[in-house]
């Protein structure tokens, strides 16, 4: 065999832009760009077969001239002076591919342009292209690369490499000369390779196991600010106490644990209700300044989540924001499992690294969802993924002092702060978005005031937004944490409800325990009242007592009967029940009122009344409902009341202390009590001066407070009927003594002798000591 067919085969081209063929093949991200170009049949002359990726020597054999060049793609290539003096031999190593389907010339070669940079190529250079004897890319050990300016001592050299194997690992490839462009905590750097392996001219892969390390490391250059060392997130009104927790979770990153596994997770789960304040917080934490910020968006697919993990661990120290956990991984999203198993390998993998270097890798993860235990699978919420979870609060009325003061607008100088002060007084519940959307109704208000007819008047100084329009603002507002469930109640006072004064004076004792900061009382108070049941004849003013109450109190009122909690749908009754004591202590002070409880609080066993037949599903909404009364979780500063007219149907667990205290027995109204409700009911009408209040009170005996509200509404009925008949005229038309006795005695009485008996058998065995 001649010494001729030993010779490896080789192939002559000119050097293009693989922009002229297809421009996907010069991406950015460097994928693909150690990559040449050749015919397909080339290819085949080359190595035999169709195959691409094996590896090959690319050397310059003539120059290309400046016209050729600057015909060509003079913008991507450097200033024509230097071609003239580029007549020093080039050779290097590169991938060889074909296009599949292109119809190129069999003389031109393809070339990226961060490949020609790197080698020292040029468009127009002719170019000898063949075999290497080892086809196979070998895996790259060590990279060795330098920046193009000043970078400071091995921490910060430490951060760049980390950007730089990331970008590398992208890639694929890596090979001296080549140019890639990094970023840290929002500064960019470019580095140059400045060996693979300690060659030269050499193409390599770059994989999980590659290093590179950057030499001639300085100093960062003057003027360009660093990056803060600790992680302090600042500058959140209305949130202070979560400020502070979440500063208290950050000390993580900041220092080395004083014992081994003190903390092992990145990751926290900041979780409130819709116009909380998620958004804005991440937004803070991002603001930090301390590391470069990646965010998973909502669309994301699994890939792009593991990407972005990998990105920021190489990249730190990073912050990863997923805003909206409980939408990225949806019950309506096909890959919510691959998301959630990914989410959980990658925080686990932080974990094990906090464990072996006794601190928190520079990497935070940030999560938000609405609501933690619903949004968050079981499967993140472990100790080395997502169990560190903050909740954020309605803020106080201070918080809303502070919020306010960032949204103040156009309020007049002079009486800012009184407003700012009346508004936060009177917001109770009003989330930031709350008073966002209030701040913005007063100043439709205003406008609306200026100019009706929506013209545009000239105005000769700048309008303010009066008293009147906030108090407009604050009828047109409703709390986000009041909705749906809640219902607020009408204004009612102590003085609007007739009688029953031994339960105004436990309803006012509940509301002075739980709001007294005397430290003297408080060390009488054993356990804070928390329940309060509220049972009798109906229409002896159970519910109306606690609309008062909560007039009376200024807390928050969340009022539901409890068939609404009732859903067909297994656990979504259960779920309502969880949700409405979550707002209530969101929105806290505040009360809960259940009318109508046995529908939900009866019996589980058997026996009498309502615990014969009870469906499963009641008895699991009975259970949660025991549970958040008085279960692992405090409830602080929520006042639970209830009404019922079947107290035998109640379940006794519900009855023992920690959850009702108090039980008290609305009964009849006795004959002050009538007579108030007479005076109260008759006084907002025209009467007659023969109208005997005493004596009403007298006949009325045995009627409910709301029976007595009818017959003042008969009495009335039957004086605007003799004026229609034209019986009655001018001053004569009034309501008589003689119309109201009609009326106490046409209506019959509702509650009966055998129903008090009832009550009384009851009260024996269950009521307790007021």
């Amino acid at each position: 065999m001649s010494n001729s067919r030993l010779k490896p085969k080789e192939i002559t081209a000119k050097v293009r832009p693989v922009s002229e063929c297809d421009r996907s093949q010069d991406k950015a991200t460097l994928q693909g760009f150690s990559r040449i170009w050749v015919n397909k049949d080339a290819l085949i002359l080359l190595t035999g077969g169709v195959e691409s990726g094996k590896r090959c020597w690319v050397e310059r054999t003539v120059p290309a001239t400046p016209k050729d060049a600057a015909s060509k793609d003079a913008a991507a290539e450097a200033a024509l002076d230097t071609l003239r003096v580029s007549n020093h031999p080039v050779r290097r190593q590169a991938l060889l591919s074909s296009l599949p389907g292109s119809k190129m010339p069999q003389n031109i070669v393809f070339m990226t342009e961060a490949y020609r940079k790197a080698c020292g190529f040029h468009l127009g250079d002719i170019v000898t292209i063949k075999l290497d004897q080892d086809t196979a890319v070998p895996p790259a050990q060590l990279v060795e690369a330098e920046p193009l300016d000043e970078m400071g001592g091995d921490q910060e050299a430490a951060a760049w490499e980390g950007a730089a194997w990331f970008q590398l690992k992208r890639a694929g490839h890596v090979l001296p000369g080549l140019q890639i462009d990094c970023t840290v905590a929002g500064f960019k750097k470019t580095l140059r390779i400045q060996a693979v392996d300690s060659e030269t001219d050499n193409v390599a892969s770059f994989g999980e196991n590659s290093t590179i390390r950057i030499r001639n490391a300085s100093s960062l250059a003057d003027g360009v600010p660093a990056a803060p060392r600790k992680l302090v997130v600042t500058g959140i009104p209305g949130l202070a106490a979560e400020e502070k927790k979440l500063n208290r979770f950050f000390r993580g990153f900041n220092t080395t644990f004083l014992h081994k596994g003190q903390q092992r997770s990145c990751g926290i789960v900041i979780h409130g209700g819709r116009g909380a304040g998620k958004s804005y917080v991440l937004d803070r934490i991002a603001a930090t300044g301390w590391g470069k910020v990646f965010r998973i968006e909502e669309n994301d697919k699994s890939s792009t989540v593991e990407d972005v993990f990998k990105q920021a661990s190489a990249q730190r120290p990073s912050i990863i924001l997923i805003d909206g956990l409980h939408t990225l991984i949806g019950k309506d999203r096909p890959n919510a499992g691959t998301i959630t198993t990914k989410l959980g390998q990658q925080l686990d993998q932080l974990a094990e690294e906090a464990w072996k270097t006794n601190t928190l890798p520079k990497v935070l993860v940030v999560v938000s969802c609405l609501d933690y235990v619903t949004d968050v699978p079981l499967e993140l919420q472990k100790l080395t993924r997502l169990e560190r979870n903050f909740p954020l609060s309605i803020p106080n009325a201070q918080g809303r002092r502070e919020i306010l003061e960032t949204l103040s607008g156009p309020l007049p100088p002079e009486d800012k702060d009184s407003m700012l002060t009346m508004l936060a007084q009177q917001t109770h519940a009003f989330n930031p978005s709350d008073l966002c959307r209030l701040m913005g109704h007063a100043v439709e208000t205003l406008a609306e005031r200026l100019d009706p007819l929506q013209e545009d008047p000239a105005l000769e100084e700048v309008p303010f937004v009066r008293r009147g329009d906030l108090e407009q603002a604050l009828r047109l507002t409703r709390p986000t944490a009041m909705h749906d469930v809640n219902l607020k109640p009408p204004t009612v006072h102590w003085q609007d409800v007739g009688g029953q004064e031994g339960l105004k004076k436990a309803l006012r004792r509940m509301i002075a325990l739980t709001t007294t900061t005397d430290p003297e009382v408080r060390k009488l108070i054993l356990d804070p009242p928390k329940g309060l049941l509220l049972y009798g004849p109906p229409g002896c003013s159970k519910t109306l007592s606690a609309q008062a109450m909560a007039t009376e109190s200024g807390f928050n009122f969340f009022a539901v009967k409890g068939a609404e909690l009732l859903n067909m749908y297994v656990g979504e009754s259960e779920r309502a029940v969880r949700q409405l004591f979550e707002r209530a202590r969101a929105a806290s002070p505040s009360i809960i009122f259940f009318d109508e409880i046995d529908s939900i609080g009866g019996a589980r066993g058997g026996g009498s009344g309502a615990g014969l037949n009870r469906s499963q599903g009641s008895v699991n909404m009975l259970t949660t409902l025991l549970t958040e009364m008085d279960g692992f979780e405090a409830l602080t500063g929520v006042l639970i009341l209830a009404a019922t007219n079947r107290p035998e149907a109640m379940d006794p667990a519900l009855l023992r202390p920690g959850r009702f205290d108090r039980v008290v027995y609305v009964g009849l109204p006795d004959l002050a009590g009538r007579e108030a409700i007479f005076k109260m009911n008759l006084g907002r009408l025209r009467t007659a001066g023969d109208v005997d209040l005493s004596e009403l009170a007298r006949l009325s005996e045995g009627f409910s407070g709301a029976e007595i509200k009818q017959i003042c509404s008969m009495a009335s009925n039957r004086a605007i009927d003799a004026w229609l008949d034209g019986e009655r005229s001018g001053e004569d038309s009034v309501i008589r003594m003689a119309d109201v006795v009609e009326a106490v005695e046409t209506l019959p009485r509702g509650v009966t002798n055998a129903m008090l008996d009832d009550y009384d058998r009851w009260a024996r065995r269950f009521s307790k000591q007021i």
